[in-house]
């Protein structure tokens, strides 16, 4: 009889220690384990999951290496016993199916699916309110593991119904990366006020298991198509996005979490940048590993000799005594084990080997147990805080602790050599660290929409295809007809389950590739083409600028989702996209040339295969039928319904491609006809009645206004070149806002009265308002007094746009939206006339007119919720509404319907605002997804502030006074205001913009921001002045030099000013600004007081010293000041205070004890400083602040610090960090 080998006997003993450490508390019918003392009977998901992961484990090194047939029998026993779990907690899971369809539509906590079952009988163990059950992480563990046991060859998943559930709970958790949950330890922020919170650990599991569903196949592990699950590759990249922005933190409340573990390594192997992964490991064993296993968060209370556990929720002032006595757990050296075996590091294995093994807990039969933690005894807490890490703990919770015991089980299978790494990874997903893919060349397809089209293009000697013309295999339908598709993907009668919910995005990534449905293929056109998403795709520019951005991101980003196959995207160009007609021109706002790029400029640059910008993109543009072979492709079954009835079922959702054409609207609109006349808008006359339209366009003028802040006297002082003097209104240049030479007019406004009509568009300063006060009252009872049939016939005189949307805008505000008109006999109310105009105004390209209309009729940007999703999720906070008064900040990410509500409290009456802000929302949204270190030294963009500034840069460049600047900056283009923006971001000189030909996309890699920009501007700018004094061989007289000199002296007023307005406006801080103030805050007995606002010593003892809750609270203070320029001397001020004991050369500077200590003191006294010392070197100041003249002894900066001591740079004998430190030198040594 052969005997048994070693290795046989070692891993029969393996299976003994199993059998007798964890199986012993497995339920023999159900297959659950349990074994939390204070919740008995209680599984938990996440736990079990585990268990099911060491039993695969063991069943495949049984496999492996088997000598006998009863090794066999065990292993298929141990696979038998894996899969009953698996299906086991799927049933838990089904049992709750209507959770997961609430869930999908309003990710409600209280809809989650439960994150722990009975273990008898698989119900529930506790109500929805009484746990922290929204847990993303448990369940994308679960389809992680499912996927991966799949792929080894077990199947799981038994029926349809059970694939549809599998594919809902793929809707469940795609949107993790914007769900804030309760965590990996249940209790959400640390304080366990059940306060959510967006965690990195969460994301990343969510992460694994879309990419791990994705990669595997089908479900049946037959080859059926049916079974297989659909994942968007976009919220793939989502996730990928965030991680990248979040780690090494782990949420808003925790710098780092020994969870991240998981994610990083096995069993998720989410994050492909090494350097990323080692930073998270490096951060993590640096700040939480022990000598017992690694803390799982700093400050961590849970089971201390200090924790009350009579209650849950922790005291926000008491999480500091925590500090270096949490619990050390002995789990997280099992999870660094794994981490060094699958990175090769076997110094690492070693090392940490030893340290478990040293933490183990003997059973009585001999088993080497894994305790849940290790606790420090009250009597060694006062020496343990002392000299952290030199006490000794005694083991607590449960021993074993299962989840613990069971990743040890798997290194020892490792670690004896029974396994491979990757035979616990059948995906591969480890690789994805080490094995980069090249880029992959985006294919793009350009279709004509008809024949007029295509000959245009061949004119151009551009030769493609008409839609008419593509081989008949092939079907084009828009990205909203997908949608209804992945509706019908996962529906399941018997469970009430729906498909993926409507009102979600398709993603870029999903319509980058074809989908085979039957016999045909279909091509789904991306959504930024569908010309009826909003106002912003009638200014074709923004449709270009799209097409490039966006075909950068596919290039970017398509390696990093899994697909086999190459991205392909088709651009259906229309008749309206190749006219420029209507299209504002730069010379408006003095931009340049080089953005007036049409469409077929755009198309030619494709053609040429590579687009320059933030990556280079590498593109090929051919016939569709040429990519056939080399695209990705996904197939989609129906099992209620055919292939072809499904494509009948969405031929109803036809591709919008072109632009809305006035014709189509006249013919729309020739059915609305009255004895007043038809309804259409076409070019006639002029009202007749000039002096009661007079009345109606002037009470329209009041309410178009842009609400700014009335602190800001006057956008003037922030121009830059020259200092010059407001103009009265009536004496304005009107030749400034007729068309450039060569501009085709559309003929819908006559081209006289446009600067006539709206010379006093806008009031933005409380002087202007008042003016218009005293004709006010009369005005307005002359308008009371006129009736509807009075407005109406006017209205009905006039086919003048302005005149129209005044008119309209009047019956709005008198009548009300729901008026009805009764024109020709129909039901037409004023909110059927205003949306008539705002289209008319979109085709016209009347920006002004476009926005008031929108915002009129509340009309919400359907790109707005991605843009601020974008946004949150990149850790960037948004403020809507007038600064430092009626601002509201959005801190997670939002519905439509929630948007909605903000917008309007924001705005609610101020329509160009409405519209504007949600512009520019929309535009930091793309930019921040698209060039992404623009935004490094932000935490919170305050909307209301960057329409200021926006407004004042335009007053500053085109020597406007703000009430004109106000209205210039509504009647830019959507590409010009993204430009601008795009200015600011990036530290340039709008000037610069004009002359260089400076396009953004262009010149991305050598962007710099903040002081250092500026800084670089102001060196080139000197250096050219320089060069340019001599002309051809000539030297330039004295007198000429001297003028030079001025001139640039000149250019530079105002430079540092614009700088601070402009950082302090986007919330700039320096690097580690936060970190150095929460120095400053603990050293101070009373805290920092800042604009009435103290951060008090009390923050430092609940929050740690890297915690964005910290920085929120800082954000908070600062954004209190309404002046964006005091603002960034407040924070050039804190900078300074974190070195306070160098800056005074003092150990213990005379800080004050009794106090806050207060910075506005600190600034007015460094103010009184500058003024002094230059009231001695006789400087500029002395017009102002330092001027004898009783009558001129103020001047107009902000907070009544001189505006010569805003426009200093900081460095420097003459900087405000100079007077800043002699004033801090004055009060504090």
């Amino acid at each position: 009889m052969r005997s048994r080998s070693g290795s046989g006997v070692r891993l029969d003993r393996i299976l003994f220690m199993v059998e007798q450490t964890i199986c012993a508390h497995q339920n023999p019918i159900t297959a659950l384990f349990a074994n939390q003392k204070d919740f008995p009977g209680h599984a938990w998901v996440r736990d079990n999951v585990y268990i099911a992961q060491a039993l695969w484990a063991l069943y495949r090194a049984y496999m492996k290496c088997a000598d006998f047939d009863e090794d066999l029998t065990k292993a298929k026993e141990l696979g038998f016993t894996c899969v009953k779990m698996m299906q086991s907690i799927l049933e838990c899971l089904m049992r709750q199916a209507e959770k997961v369809e609430l869930f999908k539509k309003f990710q409600r906590p209280l809809d989650a699916l439960h994150s722990k079952y009975a273990v008898d009988t698989k119900g529930t163990v506790c109500g929805d309110a009484d746990w922290g059950h929204l847990q993303m992480d448990a369940i994308s563990l679960y389809l992680l593991t499912l996927a991966q046991i799949t792929a080894s060859g077990l199947q799981v998943v038994r029926n349809f119904d059970e694939v549809a559930f599998i594919q809902n709970l793929v809707y469940y958790i795609e949107t993790g990366y914007r769900t804030p949950d309760y965590g990996v330890w249940e209790r959400g922020d640390k304080t366990n006020q059940g306060i959510r919170e967006l965690n990195a650990s969460s994301i990343g599991m969510v992460k694994a298991a879309l990419q791990a569903l994705n990669d595997v196949g089908d479900l049946f592990v037959d080859g059926s198509r049916g079974s297989v699950v659909h994942v968007l590759p976009d919220e793939i990249e989502q996730c990928s996005a965030v991680l990248s922005s979040m780690l090494p933190r782990e949420s808003f409340s925790k710098e780092t979490d020994a969870a991240l573990l998981g994610i990083i390594s096995y069993p998720a192997f989410c994050v492909e940048d090494p350097d990323l992964v080692g930073q998270t490991r490096e951060t993590i064993t640096t700040r939480l590993l022990g000598k017992y296993g690694c803390r799982r968060f700093m400050r961590d209370g849970y089971k201390t000799v200090l924790e009350d556990a009579s209650r849950l929720y922790y005291n926000k002032s008491e999480l500091q005594q925590f500090e270096d006595i949490e619990c050390e757990w002995p789990i997280f050296l099992c999870y660094l084990i794994l981490d060094a075996m699958y990175s090769k590091d076997d110094d690492a294995v070693e090392a940490y080997w030893q340290q478990l093994e040293s933490v183990l807990v003997l059973s009585e039969e001999g088993f080497r147990l894994v305790p849940e933690l290790y606790v420090v005894l009250k009597e060694h807490v006062s020496a343990e805080k002392s000299h952290p890490g030199t006490q000794h703990r005694v083991p607590g919770g449960a021993t074993p602790f299962l989840w613990a015991q069971s990743l040890y089980v798997i290194i020892c299978l490792l670690y004896e050599g029974f396994l491979l790494p990757a035979e616990l990874d059948p995906l591969s997903r480890r690789l994805s660290v080490y094995e980069k893919r090249p880029p992959c060349e985006v294919q793009v397809t350009v279709l004509a929409e008809s024949a007029d089209v295509q000959r245009e293009l061949l004119a151009h000697d551009i030769h493609v295809q008409r839609v008419d013309e593509i081989d008949p295999v092939f079907t084009i339908l828009p990205a909203s007809a997908l949608g209804h598709l992945l509706a019908k993907i996962g529906e399941s009668k018997k469970l009430n389950l729906s498909g993926r919910p409507l009102d979600r995005p398709i993603g870029l990534l999903s319509t980058s590739r074809l989908y085979q449905i039957g016999n045909k293929f279909v091509i789904f056109t991306p959504q930024f083409m569908d010309s009826r998403r909003s106002h912003l795709m009638y200014d074709i520019r923004i449709l270009t600028d799209e097409w490039s951005s966006e075909l950068q991101y596919i290039y970017a980003s398509w390696n990093s989702v899994s697909i086999s196959g190459r991205p392909l995207v088709v651009l259906v160009i229309t008749q309206g996209m190749l006219s420029t007609e209507g299209l504002s021109h730069f010379s408006n706002i003095h931009l340049n040339r080089h953005m007036k790029s049409t469409v077929i400029g755009a198309i030619k640059k494709i053609n040429t295969g590579y687009l320059s910008g933030a990556s280079d993109c590498r593109v090929v543009m051919k016939d569709l039928s040429d990519f056939f072979r080399t695209t990705a492709v996904s197939k989609m079954e129906f099992r209620d319904k055919s292939a072809e009835e499904m494509l009948r079922s969405v031929a109803a959702e036809k591709v919008q491609f072109s632009l809305l054409t006035e014709e189509a609207t006249e013919a729309k609109t020739e059915k609305m006809t009255s004895p007043r006349g038809p309804r259409t808008l076409r070019r006639g006359e002029s009202v007749k009645d000039k002096s009661a339209y007079s009345l109606v366009h002037k009470a329209s003028m009041r309410h178009r206004s842009i609400a700014l802040d009335s602190n800001d006297a006057d956008l003037i002082q922030l121009r830059l070149a020259y200092k010059s003097h407001p103009r009265d209104l009536h004496e304005m240049d009107t030749s400034r806002q007729s068309p450039p030479p060569g501009q085709k007019g559309l003929g819908l406004v006559k081209e006289h009265s446009s600067g006539e009509l709206r010379q006093q568009l806008l009031k933005t300063t409380r002087r202007g308002a008042e003016n218009e006060t005293s004709h006010r009252d009369l005005k307005a009872e002359q308008l009371n007094e006129m009736k509807a049939d009075n407005l109406l016939n006017l209205l009905n005189e006039t086919t003048i746009l302005e005149e129209q949307i005044s008119i309209v805008h009047c019956l709005w505000m008198k009548f009300g939206p729901d008026y009805d008109t009764e024109l020709g006999g129909q039901h037409i109310t004023v909110r059927m006339l205003m949306d008539e105009v705002h289209t008319k105004a979109c085709e016209a390209r009347e920006w002004a007119l476009v926005r008031l209309t929108a915002g009129l009729l509340k009309k919400q940007l359907e790109e707005l919720s991605k843009a601020v999703t974008h946004l949150l999720v990149r850790q960037k906070q948004i403020t809507v509404g007038i600064a430092s008064k009626k601002e509201e900040v959005v801190t997670c990410p939002k519905t439509n319907e929630e948007l909605e509500k903000i917008m309007n409290r924001a705005y609610g009456d101020d329509a160009n605002s409405f519209t504007l802000a949600q512009e520019i929302i929309v535009y930091l949204g793309s930019l921040v997804r698209t060039e992404p270190k623009l935004f490094l030294e932000m935490f919170r963009l305050r909307i209301g502030l960057i329409i200021q500034v926006l407004a004042s840069e335009l007053a500053r460049l085109r020597n406007l006074s703000g009430t004109e600047a106000a209205e210039t900056l509504l009647t830019v283009s959507p590409f010009e205001l993204k430009s601008m923006i795009f200015s600011l971001l990036s530290g340039r000189l709008l000037e610069e913009y004009a002359e260089d030909g400076f396009h953004y996309s262009d010149t991305i890699r050598e962007t710099r921001t903040g002081i250092g920009s500026f800084r670089r501007q102001i060196e080139e700018r000197k250096s050219l002045r320089k060069s340019t004094r001599s002309v051809g061989g000539l030297d330039i007289p004295k007198e000429e030099d001297e003028d030079e000199d001025a001139d640039e002296d000149d250019f530079q007023f105002g430079i540092w000013l614009r700088h601070r307005r402009i950082d302090g406006a986007l919330n700039r801080v320096p690097n580690g600004f936060y970190a150095i103030l929460w120095d400053t805050v603990h050293k101070m007995p009373h805290g920092v007081k800042i604009n009435d606002t103290i951060l008090h010593w009390g923050l430092t003892q609940e929050m740690t010293r890297k915690e964005i809750k910290f920085a929120l609270e800082v954000e908070e203070a600062l954004n209190r000041i309404a002046e964006p320029e005091y603002r960034e001397l407040v924070v050039e001020t804190l900078w300074l205070l974190g070195r306070l004991e160098k800056l005074v050369l003092l150990e213990q500077p005379n800080i004050p004890r009794d106090r806050p200590l207060d910075v506005d003191h600190i600034l007015h006294v460094a103010n009184q400083i500058f003024v002094d010392h230059n009231k001695q070197l006789e400087t500029i100041v002395l017009e102002c602040c330092a001027s004898k003249n009783p009558n001129n002894t103020k001047c107009d900066g902000a907070r009544s610090i001189c505006k010569h001591f805003y426009d200093s740079a900081p460095a420097g004998e003459y900087g405000t960090s100079h007077y800043i430190i002699r004033a801090l030198m004055h009060l504090y040594s």
